[in-house]
């Protein structure tokens, strides 16, 4: 059975963990503790990528995606980077920012056989203070990394600015 949920439902549900603190993903061995963690590159797909200015300043960018994790295995989202951003941080449109939702993108669970929604007026990467030789219709380079070492590269197309959701 595949389950498809938008990222707020799971930030929701996600909430009860940030309260207890940061998970240490790094101090675990993913191979005696969590099996499976080496196919998280397999598994995981990252689609339905955009990337726009956002209130045609130059100065953030939303970063906006589906990620679908189709293995057997739960993997754990442990960093999101672009050398073209100076920040990344989780970002929801309609929301106060908090440590949870800022942080939302460093322990990101990513259950088996599920698809997670990322998309403009909800939960996103907020992009900060881009390079700014990064000019629209140009591909900025994303690499998703997971718990176990493994990681996924994504080129998303800077769009045209729009105005903010």
């Amino acid at each position: 059975m595949k389950m498809r949920f938008r990222a707020g439902c799971v930030a929701a549900m996600l909430g009860g963990l940030a309260l207890s603190g940061p998970v240490l993903a790094e101090d675990r061995d993913p191979d005696k503790s969590l099996p499976g963690q080496k196919d998280a590159q397999s598994d995981i797909t990252i689609t339905d990528t955009s990337m726009q200015f956002i209130k045609g300043e130059n100065r953030m960018a939303g970063v906006y995606f589906t990620i679908a994790n189709n293995g057997g295995n739960a993997h754990l989202m442990t960093d999101v980077r672009s050398s073209a951003c100076r920040t990344l941080v989780g970002h929801h449109s309609d929301q106060e920012s908090t440590p949870g939702t800022l942080s939302l993108f460093t322990h990101l669970s990513l259950p088996a056989h599920t698809t997670l929604v990322f998309p403009r007026g909800g939960y996103h990467l907020l992009c900060l203070d881009p390079d700014a030789s990064v000019q629209p219709g140009q591909d900025v380079t994303f690499t998703f990394s997971f718990l176990g070492g493994s990681s996924k590269s994504v080129a998303i197309k800077l769009d045209q600015a729009q105005p903010a959701p």
